[in-house]
């Protein structure tokens, strides 16, 4: 693991204690080995920035992890890339280092992306041991307020290793030893027991939007409740359901907001989550962990430059920046869950024109056209690699929901966003009640949640029943392009193993054509990532698992 944990940097300029803006990103390393020096604040706004950046430079010349471009190495776009890809919202069209084995369910311990996502979940896990390490003895109350915000981002690369893969090393101590290896039901026993202290020690009150309190402890917890029947195979449904009103006790709401500028432009409560001002605009009173983000001084590819850029080319309304990649766009799995088939092929709409057209605040995508005459999107049923090959979605723009109109908003760097990503939101919450609900046999008063909280607030019309298939693409719906559909098809044995090949769930990233069955048969170990081979055989703890990771 050495290998990949070049140095970890500390970004001293971003002062997550403030509600300012970040101001410099001057670094000091914080190697043992070449400093003796412990700066306190500067490793605490580390632990926070490793979210979304990735090294000491800013965007790029001095990452944390070596052997993978800088770019796709941050926290948030390895999570993101590898619970998106494998599934049926979309398809990113450039041949990364790693990528294509991931869109097609292939990949194995020597993929770079695996090894990235592995590798960046614990150098973050080492970087918050090494903060608690160096403030144990403190007894002020800032630190042990920072403590508590320190277990808590711990807790949440925990989280993800349990989510994403079914053994993992585990350590909550800075050592020199190698780390031993759990499964999954010991980790999660260790997890649930963190975020239970957790909901205790940690404010009642967050002291910056970018900081968290005991209410995001609270949603953790509770989806890792939701999940437990996967890490575990026994279901916690009434514990979710708890940890999620226990969230919504909280000072958060769900934001509802809607504005129509001057001009007649209309920015729904829903887009304006995901806009250049949605620390300021009143949607930051949903978010219960809102990754910071800045064009000039938090640059990186791995944030929300990539959720921005990558769907857009020029020929589309104003994003807030001058850089369009062109690489990622839906699949028709994904069109099919806002409309049908017949009257998809016939849309021609832009952003703001799809979720009026669709009656969905959340259909915020683009149906492409060529000179905005000829529709080009298509149906091809095969594993395509055409960036028109299917509509665009462009949940994630800079443009602020202040300006009047797309094209007078102005971001503070050309091409990188201001637009912060918000990682944990309440509408999760009442999404995990309603489940919880549904799974414990109270239909009626889940669709009652998802009905009169979630569709009202995207003026989606009702759902007249809930069955279990339309409460997962109701999730797939609220949350796409966050990074939670991987994990929601698991649940619903949607993804891999019998179930989901007896039910013929399938999506371009599945087709296979030399199947007779139309699509790659999913074994049950795609539901999870492998050890990277590289530490399967310098650590020799790995060897003591009785299965190892299933690979």
């Amino acid at each position: 693991m050495n290998k990949f944990l070049k140095y970890t940097a500390i970004f001293c300029g971003l002062t997550l204690g403030l509600a300012s803006c970040v101001q410099d990103l001057n670094t000091t390393p914080i190697d043992k080995n070449s400093t003796t020096a412990f700066n306190q604040d500067a490793v605490f706004s580390k632990c926070y920035a490793t979210l979304a950046l990735t090294g000491q430079k800013g965007p790029d010349g001095a990452g944390d992890i070596d052997d993978l471009d800088e770019g796709t190495s941050s926290f948030y776009r390895l999570m993101w890339e590898l619970n998106e890809f494998p599934t049926d919202e979309g398809w990113w069209i450039w041949n990364d280092v790693g990528l294509a084995d991931i869109r097609v369910m292939n990949w194995n311990g020597d993929n770079a992306l695996v090894k990235g996502l592995y590798y960046r979940f614990n150098i973050d896990i080492k970087l918050c041991n090494h903060f608690l390490a160096n403030t144990e003895e403190a007894t002020d109350d800032k630190t042990i307020r920072q403590r508590a915000e320190v277990r808590f981002l711990r807790a949440l690369n925990y989280w993800y290793l349990l989510d994403m893969f079914k053994v993992a090393p585990f350590s909550i101590t800075e050592s020199s030893e190698l780390p031993e290896f759990v499964e999954r039901p010991q980790l999660y026993e260790w997890l649930v027991g963190e975020l239970k202290e957790l909901t205790e020690i940690l404010p009642e009150q967050r002291l910056s939007i970018w900081r968290v309190d005991k209410y995001a402890a609270w949603l953790l917890l509770a989806r890792t409740y939701l999940n437990a029947e996967v890490y575990t195979g026994t279901p916690a449904w009434k514990e979710a359901q708890e940890a999620a009103e226990e969230t919504l006790k909280g000072p958060y709401k769900l934001y509802t907001n809607t504005i129509t500028s001057a001009d007649g432009v209309r920015y729904s409560a829903y887009q304006q989550l995901f806009m250049g001002d949605n620390h300021s605009n009143g949607a930051q009173d949903e978010a219960l962990l809102l990754i910071y983000q800045d064009g000039v001084y938090c640059q990186s590819w791995g944030g929300s430059r990539f959720l921005v850029n990558a769907v857009r080319d020029g020929k589309m309304v104003p994003s807030g920046s001058a850089d369009t990649w062109k690489c990622f766009r839906s699949s028709p799995e994904f069109v099919y869950k806002f409309v049908d088939q017949t009257t998809a092929s016939s849309i021609l709409a832009d952003e703001y024109e799809m979720p009026v057209l669709l009656k969905d605040d959340r259909a915020i995508m683009c149906s492409h056209t060529d000179s905005n005459a000829v529709q080009v999107w298509k149906l091809s049923g095969t594993k395509s690699t055409e960036f028109y090959d299917c509509w665009s979605v462009l949940k994630f723009t800079g443009v602020k929901s202040t300006s009047a109109h797309p094209a007078k908003s102005v971001s503070s760097d050309e091409k990188f966003p201001d637009t912060d990503i918000p990682l944990l939101r309440l509408a999760e919450a009442y999404m995990i009640q309603a489940e919880a609900m549904f799974r414990q046999g109270n239909t009626a008063g889940a669709l009652s949640i998802i009905n009169d909280v979630i569709r009202k607030r995207a003026n989606a019309e009702p759902l007249p029943t809930l069955d279990e298939a339309t409460l997962c693409d109701e999730l797939c719906r609220e949350f796409y392009c966050e990074g939670h559909r991987r994990t929601d098809l698991i649940r619903f044995n949607r993804f891999a193993g019998p179930k989901a090949d007896a039910n013929g769930y399938n999506w371009e990233g599945r087709n296979n054509q030399t199947s007779s069955a139309g699509y790659k048969t999913a074994e049950e170990k795609w539901n999870w990532y492998p050890i990277p081979n590289d530490d399967k055989a310098s650590n020799s703890n790995y060897q003591k698992l009785p299965n190892g990771d299933g690979y």
